[in-house]
């Protein structure tokens, strides 16, 4: 007996979904081990280290690194580092509950303890180990020196917490000196009769920890247990150390400077505001302005109401090729190209502009008294000419003409600083305050370069902690710095006013605007005929709201008037022609296309110790 195709196709598809499950439940247990396998780490949750000088200058140290883990781990290590003139013998460790296997690993920098730890990673793990260090002491002329780094700068985890005791032999304590380095990690340290005590705060990973210690001469030293020298120790070492305090006080104070100089960088630039920036009261109260409020150019408007201190957009540019239809000096047309096959099998039709230059007599024999042009005017009409064949450019050829090669570019910029010696913006708008905070940004950035150099240089973060917070502030100040530049060069009206004749410009052309947008106010109060329309059509694109005007006008013009109008013959492709010089412009834009012998005084972090270790 055979099964039919519809029992076969439900067993097929049962089957499938099982297959599906499987590969997924194993996929996910795959993802399962991988993020436990990854899931490791491990903390340095404290170390101690007790130091003992003995009267000949061995010095013995026991260390305690107390690890917390979570994951697999298979060893820990301790680093040792031996300085030239020095030795470590005697080595000794082991771990907490006999946790791990010692080994000592020699190395070329001194020797590497490690710990084998079982299969099995215990949670927390302390690392003991000890050991005799030779040559830690230095007997100069008249002291002896032990500068120790207790905390190496080789630990790639932080430390949370540091203990350290350290037993030399003297009587008491006002038989010895001593110096930490840096400063700004140690909590607590005190001296009772021979012992110095201290603890520290949390080391950052990468940082070391040291301390020097002065103490009376050794009686007979050997040079096979400590380095002597024949030189007066004890002043150079309070130079140095002199030296270090000086430097230490003098970062506080560049810090406090440093955040006073934030708060002022941030403040600044809202002084300057309430100083310069308000605008003046003007007795102005009008709602609207049915009418254009002065008989300025159309690119000039733009370039106030609209530009970047005078120098007007491209809408001011758009507005002046609109205002020489308006003047009867070209025409524009809209006009259809041959119907085209797509693929052979549909037909499609695509519009175009025909821009014509015109003589006095051709546009509809009206204009023989259209006003003179400014000089700016003047270069627009003679760019549209200079691309004519015959009086006659497409849109289409002319927008791919402007936009090849850097010419429009170049042409445009020229043309801005015309129109702007035409607004006389420096008498409308006062930008004292845009210099104020230009300057202040420029010099923010400057003085922050220049803090960041002489932090670098005469503050080392490993010496000097508070370096680290210095350089963060002095970035912040540079990053303030560019802000505010980015700022004035981008809002220049923020920190300006307007003189009183400047608001009263702007707020009455602004009115204008608020006319032209307002359906209901252009309703009640429209313009008396087709040709003021046109006036307003070319003042709204120099305003940015040509789309607003000409939707406003279908509504309230009757289509039978509309046809009067100069622009009518491309009211159905004016959106390509508002915005196509833009493009133009932006595609021919050029951016679219110590002496170091044994037994000489150490400087700051010079000391013996250090290394570092961790967990593999």
């Amino acid at each position: 007996m055979r099964l039919s195709n519809s029992s076969v196709e439900p067993i097929m598809d049962v089957n499938i979904v099982f297959i599906a499950l499987k590969v997924a439940i194993l996929f996910l247990f795959v993802l399962c081990l991988v993020h436990s396998a990854s899931a490791r780490d491990y903390t340095l949750e404290g170390a101690t280290s007790n130091i003992t000088i003995d009267p000949s200058g061995i010095v013995h140290i026991e260390e305690s690194i107390s690890y917390t883990f979570e994951g697999h781990y298979n060893r820990v290590f301790r680093k040792l580092k031996v300085l030239p003139g020095e030795s470590i013998q005697n080595i000794k460790g082991h771990c907490s509950d006999e946790a791990c296997k010692f080994s000592v690993n020699p190395t070329s920098e001194g020797y590497e303890l490690e710990g084998s730890l079982p299969s099995s990673t215990p949670e927390k793990v302390t690392f003991f180990i000890s050991y005799d260090h030779y040559g830690a002491v230095k007997v100069h002329k008249d002291v002896s020196e032990f500068q120790y780094k207790l905390w190496g700068d080789e630990w790639e985890k932080p430390l949370g917490n540091l203990r350290g005791r350290i037993s030399l032999p003297v009587n008491n304590e006002s038989e010895l000196q001593y110096w930490i380095h840096p400063t700004g990690y140690t909590q607590v340290v005190s001296v009772e009769h021979n012992v110095l005590n201290l603890r520290t705060a949390e080391i950052p990973s990468n940082q070391w920890y040291e301390i020097r210690v002065v103490f009376p001469r050794i009686a007979s030293p050997n040079s096979s247990i400590v380095q002597i020298d024949n030189e007066e120790g004890l002043a150079q070492i309070k130079s140095i150390e002199n030296e270090y305090q000086t430097k230490g006080s003098l970062l506080k104070n560049f810090y406090n400077f440093t955040i006073l100089f934030v708060l002022l960088a941030l403040a600044f630039p809202f002084l300057i505001y309430f100083k310069y920036g308000r605008e003046p009261k003007i007795n102005y109260d009008a709602i609207y302005e049915r009418e254009p409020p002065t008989n300025s150019r159309p690119a000039v408007v733009n370039a106030i109401v609209l530009g970047k201190m005078g120098i007007p957009t491209m809408n001011g540019f758009t507005a002046t090729i609109m205002d020489l239809v308006n003047l009867g000096y070209i025409s524009l047309l809209t006009v259809k190209s041959e119907e085209k096959k797509v693929l052979g099998l549909f037909k499609s039709e695509s519009e175009d502009i025909l821009i014509e230059i015109l003589d006095n007599n051709s546009f509809m024999g009206a204009k023989k008294d259209r006003r003179q042009l400014e000089d700016f005017e003047k270069d627009a009409f003679n760019l549209l000419r200079s691309h004519a064949s015959g009086d006659k450019v497409f849109w289409n050829k002319l927008k791919e003409e402007l936009g090849d090669g850097t010419a429009f570019y170049e042409f445009v910029t020229s043309w801005n600083e015309k129109v702007k010696a035409h607004t006389a913006f420096d008498k409308l708008f006062l930008s004292t305050g845009n210099k104020y905070v230009f300057g202040f940004g420029l010099a923010t950035v400057i003085a922050g370069f220049l803090c960041f150099f002489v932090a670098s240089e005469y503050f080392p973060t490993d010496e000097f902690p508070l370096a680290s917070s210095l350089n963060m502030l002095i970035f912040l100040i540079i990053v303030l710095g560019i802000v505010i530049i980015l700022i004035s060069v981008i809002f220049k009206k923020v920190f300006g006013r307007w003189t009183p004749e400047g608001r009263l410009y702007y707020e009455r052309w602004n009115n204008f605007k608020k006319y032209l947008t307002d359906f209901s106010a252009l309703k009640e109060h429209p313009p008396e005929s087709i040709k003021i329309w046109d006036c307003y059509l070319v003042y709204a694109t120099a305003l940015g709201i040509a789309q607003e005007v000409i939707h406003n006008m279908s509504l309230i013009v009757p289509s039978e008037v509309q046809e009067g109008s100069s622009f009518y013959p491309v009211s159905s492709s004016y959106v390509l022609f508002d915005s196509g010089f833009g493009s133009a412009y932006a595609s021919s834009s050029p951016s679219g296309s110590g002496d170091g012998g044994v037994g000489g005084i150490g400087g700051i972090g010079g000391g013996s110790g250090g290394g570092g270790g961790g967990a593999d």
